[in-house]
């Protein structure tokens, strides 16, 4: 400290070069809405055309689920299975070694790739990137969907030169195909072998390479495929004894393959391209380029219109001027409240400290390679009062010094010192309290742990700041003659000594009031209070989603859904909808996990932002936003739950007939559905009919909407199970496979080039007509002879469901509901439902619960250990500074009576009970101590009551400043939570109020306790 006062240049030098080094980390550090809230995944994919989801369970997914399940490092898996095709995916404990896991989990699918079939690829393993939607960049015109889809690849290319970019998927997308339908009357009718046509088709064309001559000119050898469709088609193809031209048994043309996903903006037909980044770059400058790269590259294209929809960086710039909008302005109050207090010169000394405290934050999060996003703002606006705790008591203290007449060196040096320890400790205390946090598990803890590390980051500046710069600062700036408010605090001294004497006259009705009536209360309070994950907040998106019927193709999806569009249209150029983006071919579920089918859709309405209604997100925010938002954008009156529920009552009247359209305002990311029940049953029919009846059940509790469940049936079965007759004729189950597969599948059967790989694909023009598989003729083993199939085999017609879920290797399907918080909870929705869930338990069918109440239960199991090794930690800080176990008892003690303060918060905010308010509680435990630190080191030698009222008013003025800074610095968060701030209004209601009760607590109980404990008389 001397060192730095007395070398006053180089501590100024350091100070600017701090500022200009936390500019540069400010245009360096990525800039997104929320940070990474899931957990490290692998997946393993794979497909086979024409297998059933039951055979792709037995044959692969369940093997490589058996495979991989007793890794220490996976948490669970889940799986999904289509008819066709299958996924796995393992979230991965942090800190995992993924590289070395990911070759395991390749070896342990090598393992099974004996039990599959042999032209059936080996399945994928894959490492998950994290990806963030960013932006979605749409074209459209009038030309053919090869060019569009042409142009959208060549657009990538021009995008992909963007480092930080993880994904960028064409919707509509699909690979060339050489398409060959075989005519197999005309195939019978020249008596051509089946499976031999197959055989001389697939052996068509080669992408093979065959060798290299190494002379004096080298030679690579390859086969020079044909590309012109007319050359093709004049082939000629031999066939046993018989040749053939293969236009005279099959019809061939170029095309694309069936996309797995259609697009459309604002309900115009077009190809559009998500474009998503990965976890480092910042959302703002990375929009930015892809508008000028698409700008630029649509000059090329006059004819074409390109747009842009569900810019992610509009909302990220918006929430970030929200919070710095408060940071600010909380940064005002602090000052004035500081000059209305002390004075104006310790106002300026310790407001200077603030934004030195965030200069160096965020050089920190700059080396650390953590986001600016909501969740670390709003970190940042938490400890805003907490900050500024360390300087108050340093300034205070030195300009006390003043006062007793010391020169300006020697009190900077002789205030700073005096209240080193004391300052130290209680910095540490809020951070023990907050970095504990960080032992929660699951995606919660991965979303929420920048919470804590933002706030211990601050904390830790604002010591750096207190002990370097503030010394020098106060020296230059403060005098022993300054405005004081030396008479207004003499009232307030006296006032206080007034009533600490009243309660120590009556110390032992004082100490039954504080130690049985107070607890008594908390525990009434805690008791008639409800408890939901998170709290209810407006956003600027809404999700219309949904699935026709089974059997519809992609193409039969994009024209039915166009009343649901219709109605959405009529909406735009309102004060509502600004756009809607629809992709069809998939819908996000209950576990915001994406279901892939020809019959899904999924509508992303973007609602302009909210006109704020509050005085002051109305008046005085706009003033102090570093960036100015679009007036065109801040246009909506109604919140999007309101919104949401006009579409349902309109989509209602219209009378349209998807039984499982849903509606729904997307929740924080973790949990998409407050209520997630699944079932696993063996009886096909049973378990439906038992989700029926859960979901009947559910639709009678008020408060509850948006039900429906994932047990779609999709296509039926054909099972061919070969008779005695047809085992007598050598017909085995291979064989039966060869003789159908060419052409039933639609599977490929080769490959050729043209300007790149072309796959060739193979089936009947009759493929899809019944009565083409109920005639369908095999030829006999070993003859010329053919025999219909239904004569050697019977066939066996079972329900199938669309899709199998498995959740760590259970088979289960799930109901899915999400709840209005302000009539009912998840508790309380469970308590309803539990006689029929213990119905059904006792009829043999497994229950698994999951949603809100499996992360609620996970985080309080979570929640209480950080709890416990936090309150261990602030004991071994306090036993460390005061040498006593006595005196960190007294201090501790604070902590529980604080909490009837959440109480009292929760209830005139009318706010319930919130993981984020737990967090709260258990940082308001290092929060509250820090004023009884101050307090009992002053106190600790007091010789009797007289004494001890003296020295507790020496510390009243630092007590109530540390206090009221840090409820200021919430103030705006508390009574004025604007959009997705009110995500951690919980949090700053529980310190805010907890903090304001326990600064009574620790001006009046701890005196109080203190002098009953250490027996301190008159």
């Amino acid at each position: 400290m001397k060192f730095f006062i007395n070398k006053a240049v180089l501590t100024h030098t350091i100070f600017f070069l701090l500022i200009i080094l936390s500019i540069l980390s400010y245009n360096r550090v990525a800039k997104e809405l929320f940070p990474p809230s899931t957990l490290d995944k692998i997946a393993i994919t794979g497909a086979y055309a024409g297998a059933s989801s039951d055979t792709l369970n037995k044959i692969a997914v369940t093997p490589i689920e058996d495979g991989i399940k007793n890794y220490a490092e996976v948490v669970n898996i889940e799986s999904t299975i289509l008819n066709g095709s299958f996924s796995i995916v393992a979230d991965i404990k942090p800190n995992s070694d993924m590289n070395t896991l990911l070759s395991d989990f390749k070896s342990e699918v090598s393992l099974i790739r004996s039990n599959l079939p042999s032209d059936m690829n080996e399945p994928s393993v894959t490492i998950v990137k994290k990806a963030f939607p960013l932006i979605t960049v749409t074209i459209a015109g009038d030309v053919d969907r090869f060019t569009l889809l042409d142009i959208a690849n060549k657009l990538k290319q021009k995008l992909l030169i963007l480092k930080d970019l993880s994904k960028i998927q064409i919707d509509g997308d699909g690979d060339k195909e050489l398409k060959v339908s075989l005519n197999s009357d005309k195939i019978e009718a020249l008596g051509l072998d089946k499976n031999l046509v197959i055989n001389a088709i697939s052996n068509l064309s080669s992408i093979m390479p065959i060798g290299k001559i190494e002379s004096a000119t080298q030679f690579y050898i390859s086969l020079k495929n044909i590309k012109n469709l007319e050359n093709i088609k004049n082939m000629i193809i031999k066939i046993g004894n018989k040749s053939v031209r293969l236009k005279d048994i099959a019809t061939l043309k170029y095309d694309i393959q069936t996309p797995s996903t259609l697009g459309k903006f604002n309900g115009i037909k077009d190809v559009s391209l998500t474009i998503k980044k990965g976890e480092s770059g910042d959302a703002i400058a990375l929009t930015k380029k892809i508008r000028e790269i698409t700008k630029e590259f649509a000059k090329n294209y006059p004819d074409l219109k390109f747009g842009f929809s569900m810019d992610t960086s509009v909302w990220v710039k918006n929430r970030l001027n929200t919070v710095v909008s408060n940071i600010a302005f909380g940064l005002i109050l602090v000052f004035f409240a500081m000059w209305i207090f002390i004075n104006k010169r310790i106002s300026f000394v310790v407001t200077i400290g603030i934004p030195t405290s965030f200069a160096i934050a965020l050089i920190f999060l700059d080396y650390l390679d953590f986001s600016l996003n909501l969740l670390s703002m709003l970190g940042a606006l938490i400890a805003l009062g907490m900050i500024v705790d360390e300087a108050i008591v340093v300034a205070e203290n030195i300009q006390r010094h003043l006062e007793m007449g010391k020169d300006k060196v020697a009190a900077a040096i002789d205030g700073t010192k005096e209240v080193f320890w004391p300052v130290v400790a209680s910095a540490l205390t809020t951070i023990f309290a907050f970095l504990p946090l960080l032992m929660i598990q699951g995606e919660i803890g991965v979303f929420l742990k920048i919470i804590p590390i933002m706030i211990t980051i601050l904390i830790l500046s604002s010591i750096l700041e207190a002990f370097i710069f503030l010394p020098l600062h106060a020296k230059e700036m403060l005098s022993a003659k300054d405005d004081a408010k030396d008479k207004m605090w003499e009232k307030v001294n006296n006032f206080y000594k007034k009533v600490l004497s009243l309660f120590l006259r009556f110390k032992w009705i004082s100490l039954i009031f504080f130690l049985m009536i107070i607890p008594a209360l908390t525990v009434v309070g805690f008791k008639h209070s409800k408890f939901q994950l998170f709290p209810d907040f407006d956003t600027t998106q809404i999700y219309v989603k949904g699935s026709v019927e089974s059997n519809n193709t992609i193409y039969d999806t994009f024209k039915a859904i166009t009343p649901i569009e219709n109605v959405l249209k009529e909406k735009l150029g309102g004060n509502d909808i600004k756009s809607f983006t629809t992709i069809v071919g998939m819908k996000l579920n209950g576990k915001s996990n994406i279901d892939s089918a020809e019959n899904n859709f999924h509508i992303f309405v973007d609602l302009y932002d909210r006109k704020p209604t509050d005085f002051y997100n109305k008046y005085i925010a706009p003033l102090l936003i570093p960036v100015a938002s679009n007036p065109d954008d801040v246009r909506r009156k109604k919140s999007a739950q309101e919104i949401a529920k006009e579409l349902k009552a309109e989509y209602k009247k219209l009378g349209i007939n998807i039984p499982d359209l849903s509606i729904e305002v997307p929740g924080t990311g973790m949990v998409k559905s407050d209520i997630v029940i699944s079932l696993t049953e063996k009886n096909q029919e049973k378990l439906i009919k038992d989700l029926k009846r859960l979901q009947k059940e559910l639709s009678n509790i008020k408060g509850v909407h948006s039900i429906y469940d994932d047990a779609e049936l999709g296509a039926k079965l054909l099972k061919i199970k070969i008779n005695e007759y047809g085992q007598k004729l050598g017909i085995t189950q291979n064989y039966i496979v060869s003789s159908l597969r060419g052409y039933f599948s639609d599977s490929e059967f080769g490959k050729t080039i043209d300007d790149k790989v072309v796959k060739i694909k193979l089936k009947d023009i009759n493929k899809d007509k019944i009565s083409f598989f109920n005639n369908f003729r095999i030829t006999i083993p070993n003859t010329n002879q053919e025999i219909l199939l239904s004569k050697v085999a019977k066939f066996v017609i079972e329900n199938n469901f669309k899709k199998l879920n498995k959740y760590d290797g259970v088979l289960a399907k799930s109901v899915y509901a999400n709840l209005n918080k302000k009539f009912i909870t998840t508790a309380e929705v469970y308590e309803k439902i539990d006689p029929l869930l213990n119905e059904l338990k006792k009829e043999g069918v497994k229950v698994t619960i999951a949603g809100a109440k499996k992360v609620g239960k996970e985080f309080m199991n979570d929640i209480k250990y950080a709890a416990i090794v936090a309150i261990i930690l602030i004991f071994i800080t306090l036993v460390a500074m005061f040498n006593s176990v006595l005196l960190p008892f007294v201090v501790i003690s604070v902590v529980p009576l604080s909490l009837l303060g959440v109480v009292i918060g929760n209830f005139i905010m009318g706010m319930n009970f919130t993981m984020i308010g737990m967090i709260g509680v258990v940082g308001l435990a290092g929060i509250v101590v820090n004023d009884g630190i101050i307090m009992i080191e002053f106190l600790k030698d007091a010789k009797n009551l007289e004494d001890l009222k003296n020295k507790a008013s020496l510390r009243v003025r630092p007590i109530l400043l540390t206090s009221i800074t840090t409820i200021l610095g919430l103030a705006t968060l508390i009574f004025y939570p604007f959009g997705q701030s009110v995500i951690l209004q919980p949090l700053a209601i529980v310190i805010g109020f907890g903090l304001a009760f326990s600064t009574l607590l620790n001006l009046f109980y701890l005196p109080l306790f203190f002098g009953i404990i250490k027996k301190i008389k008159e």
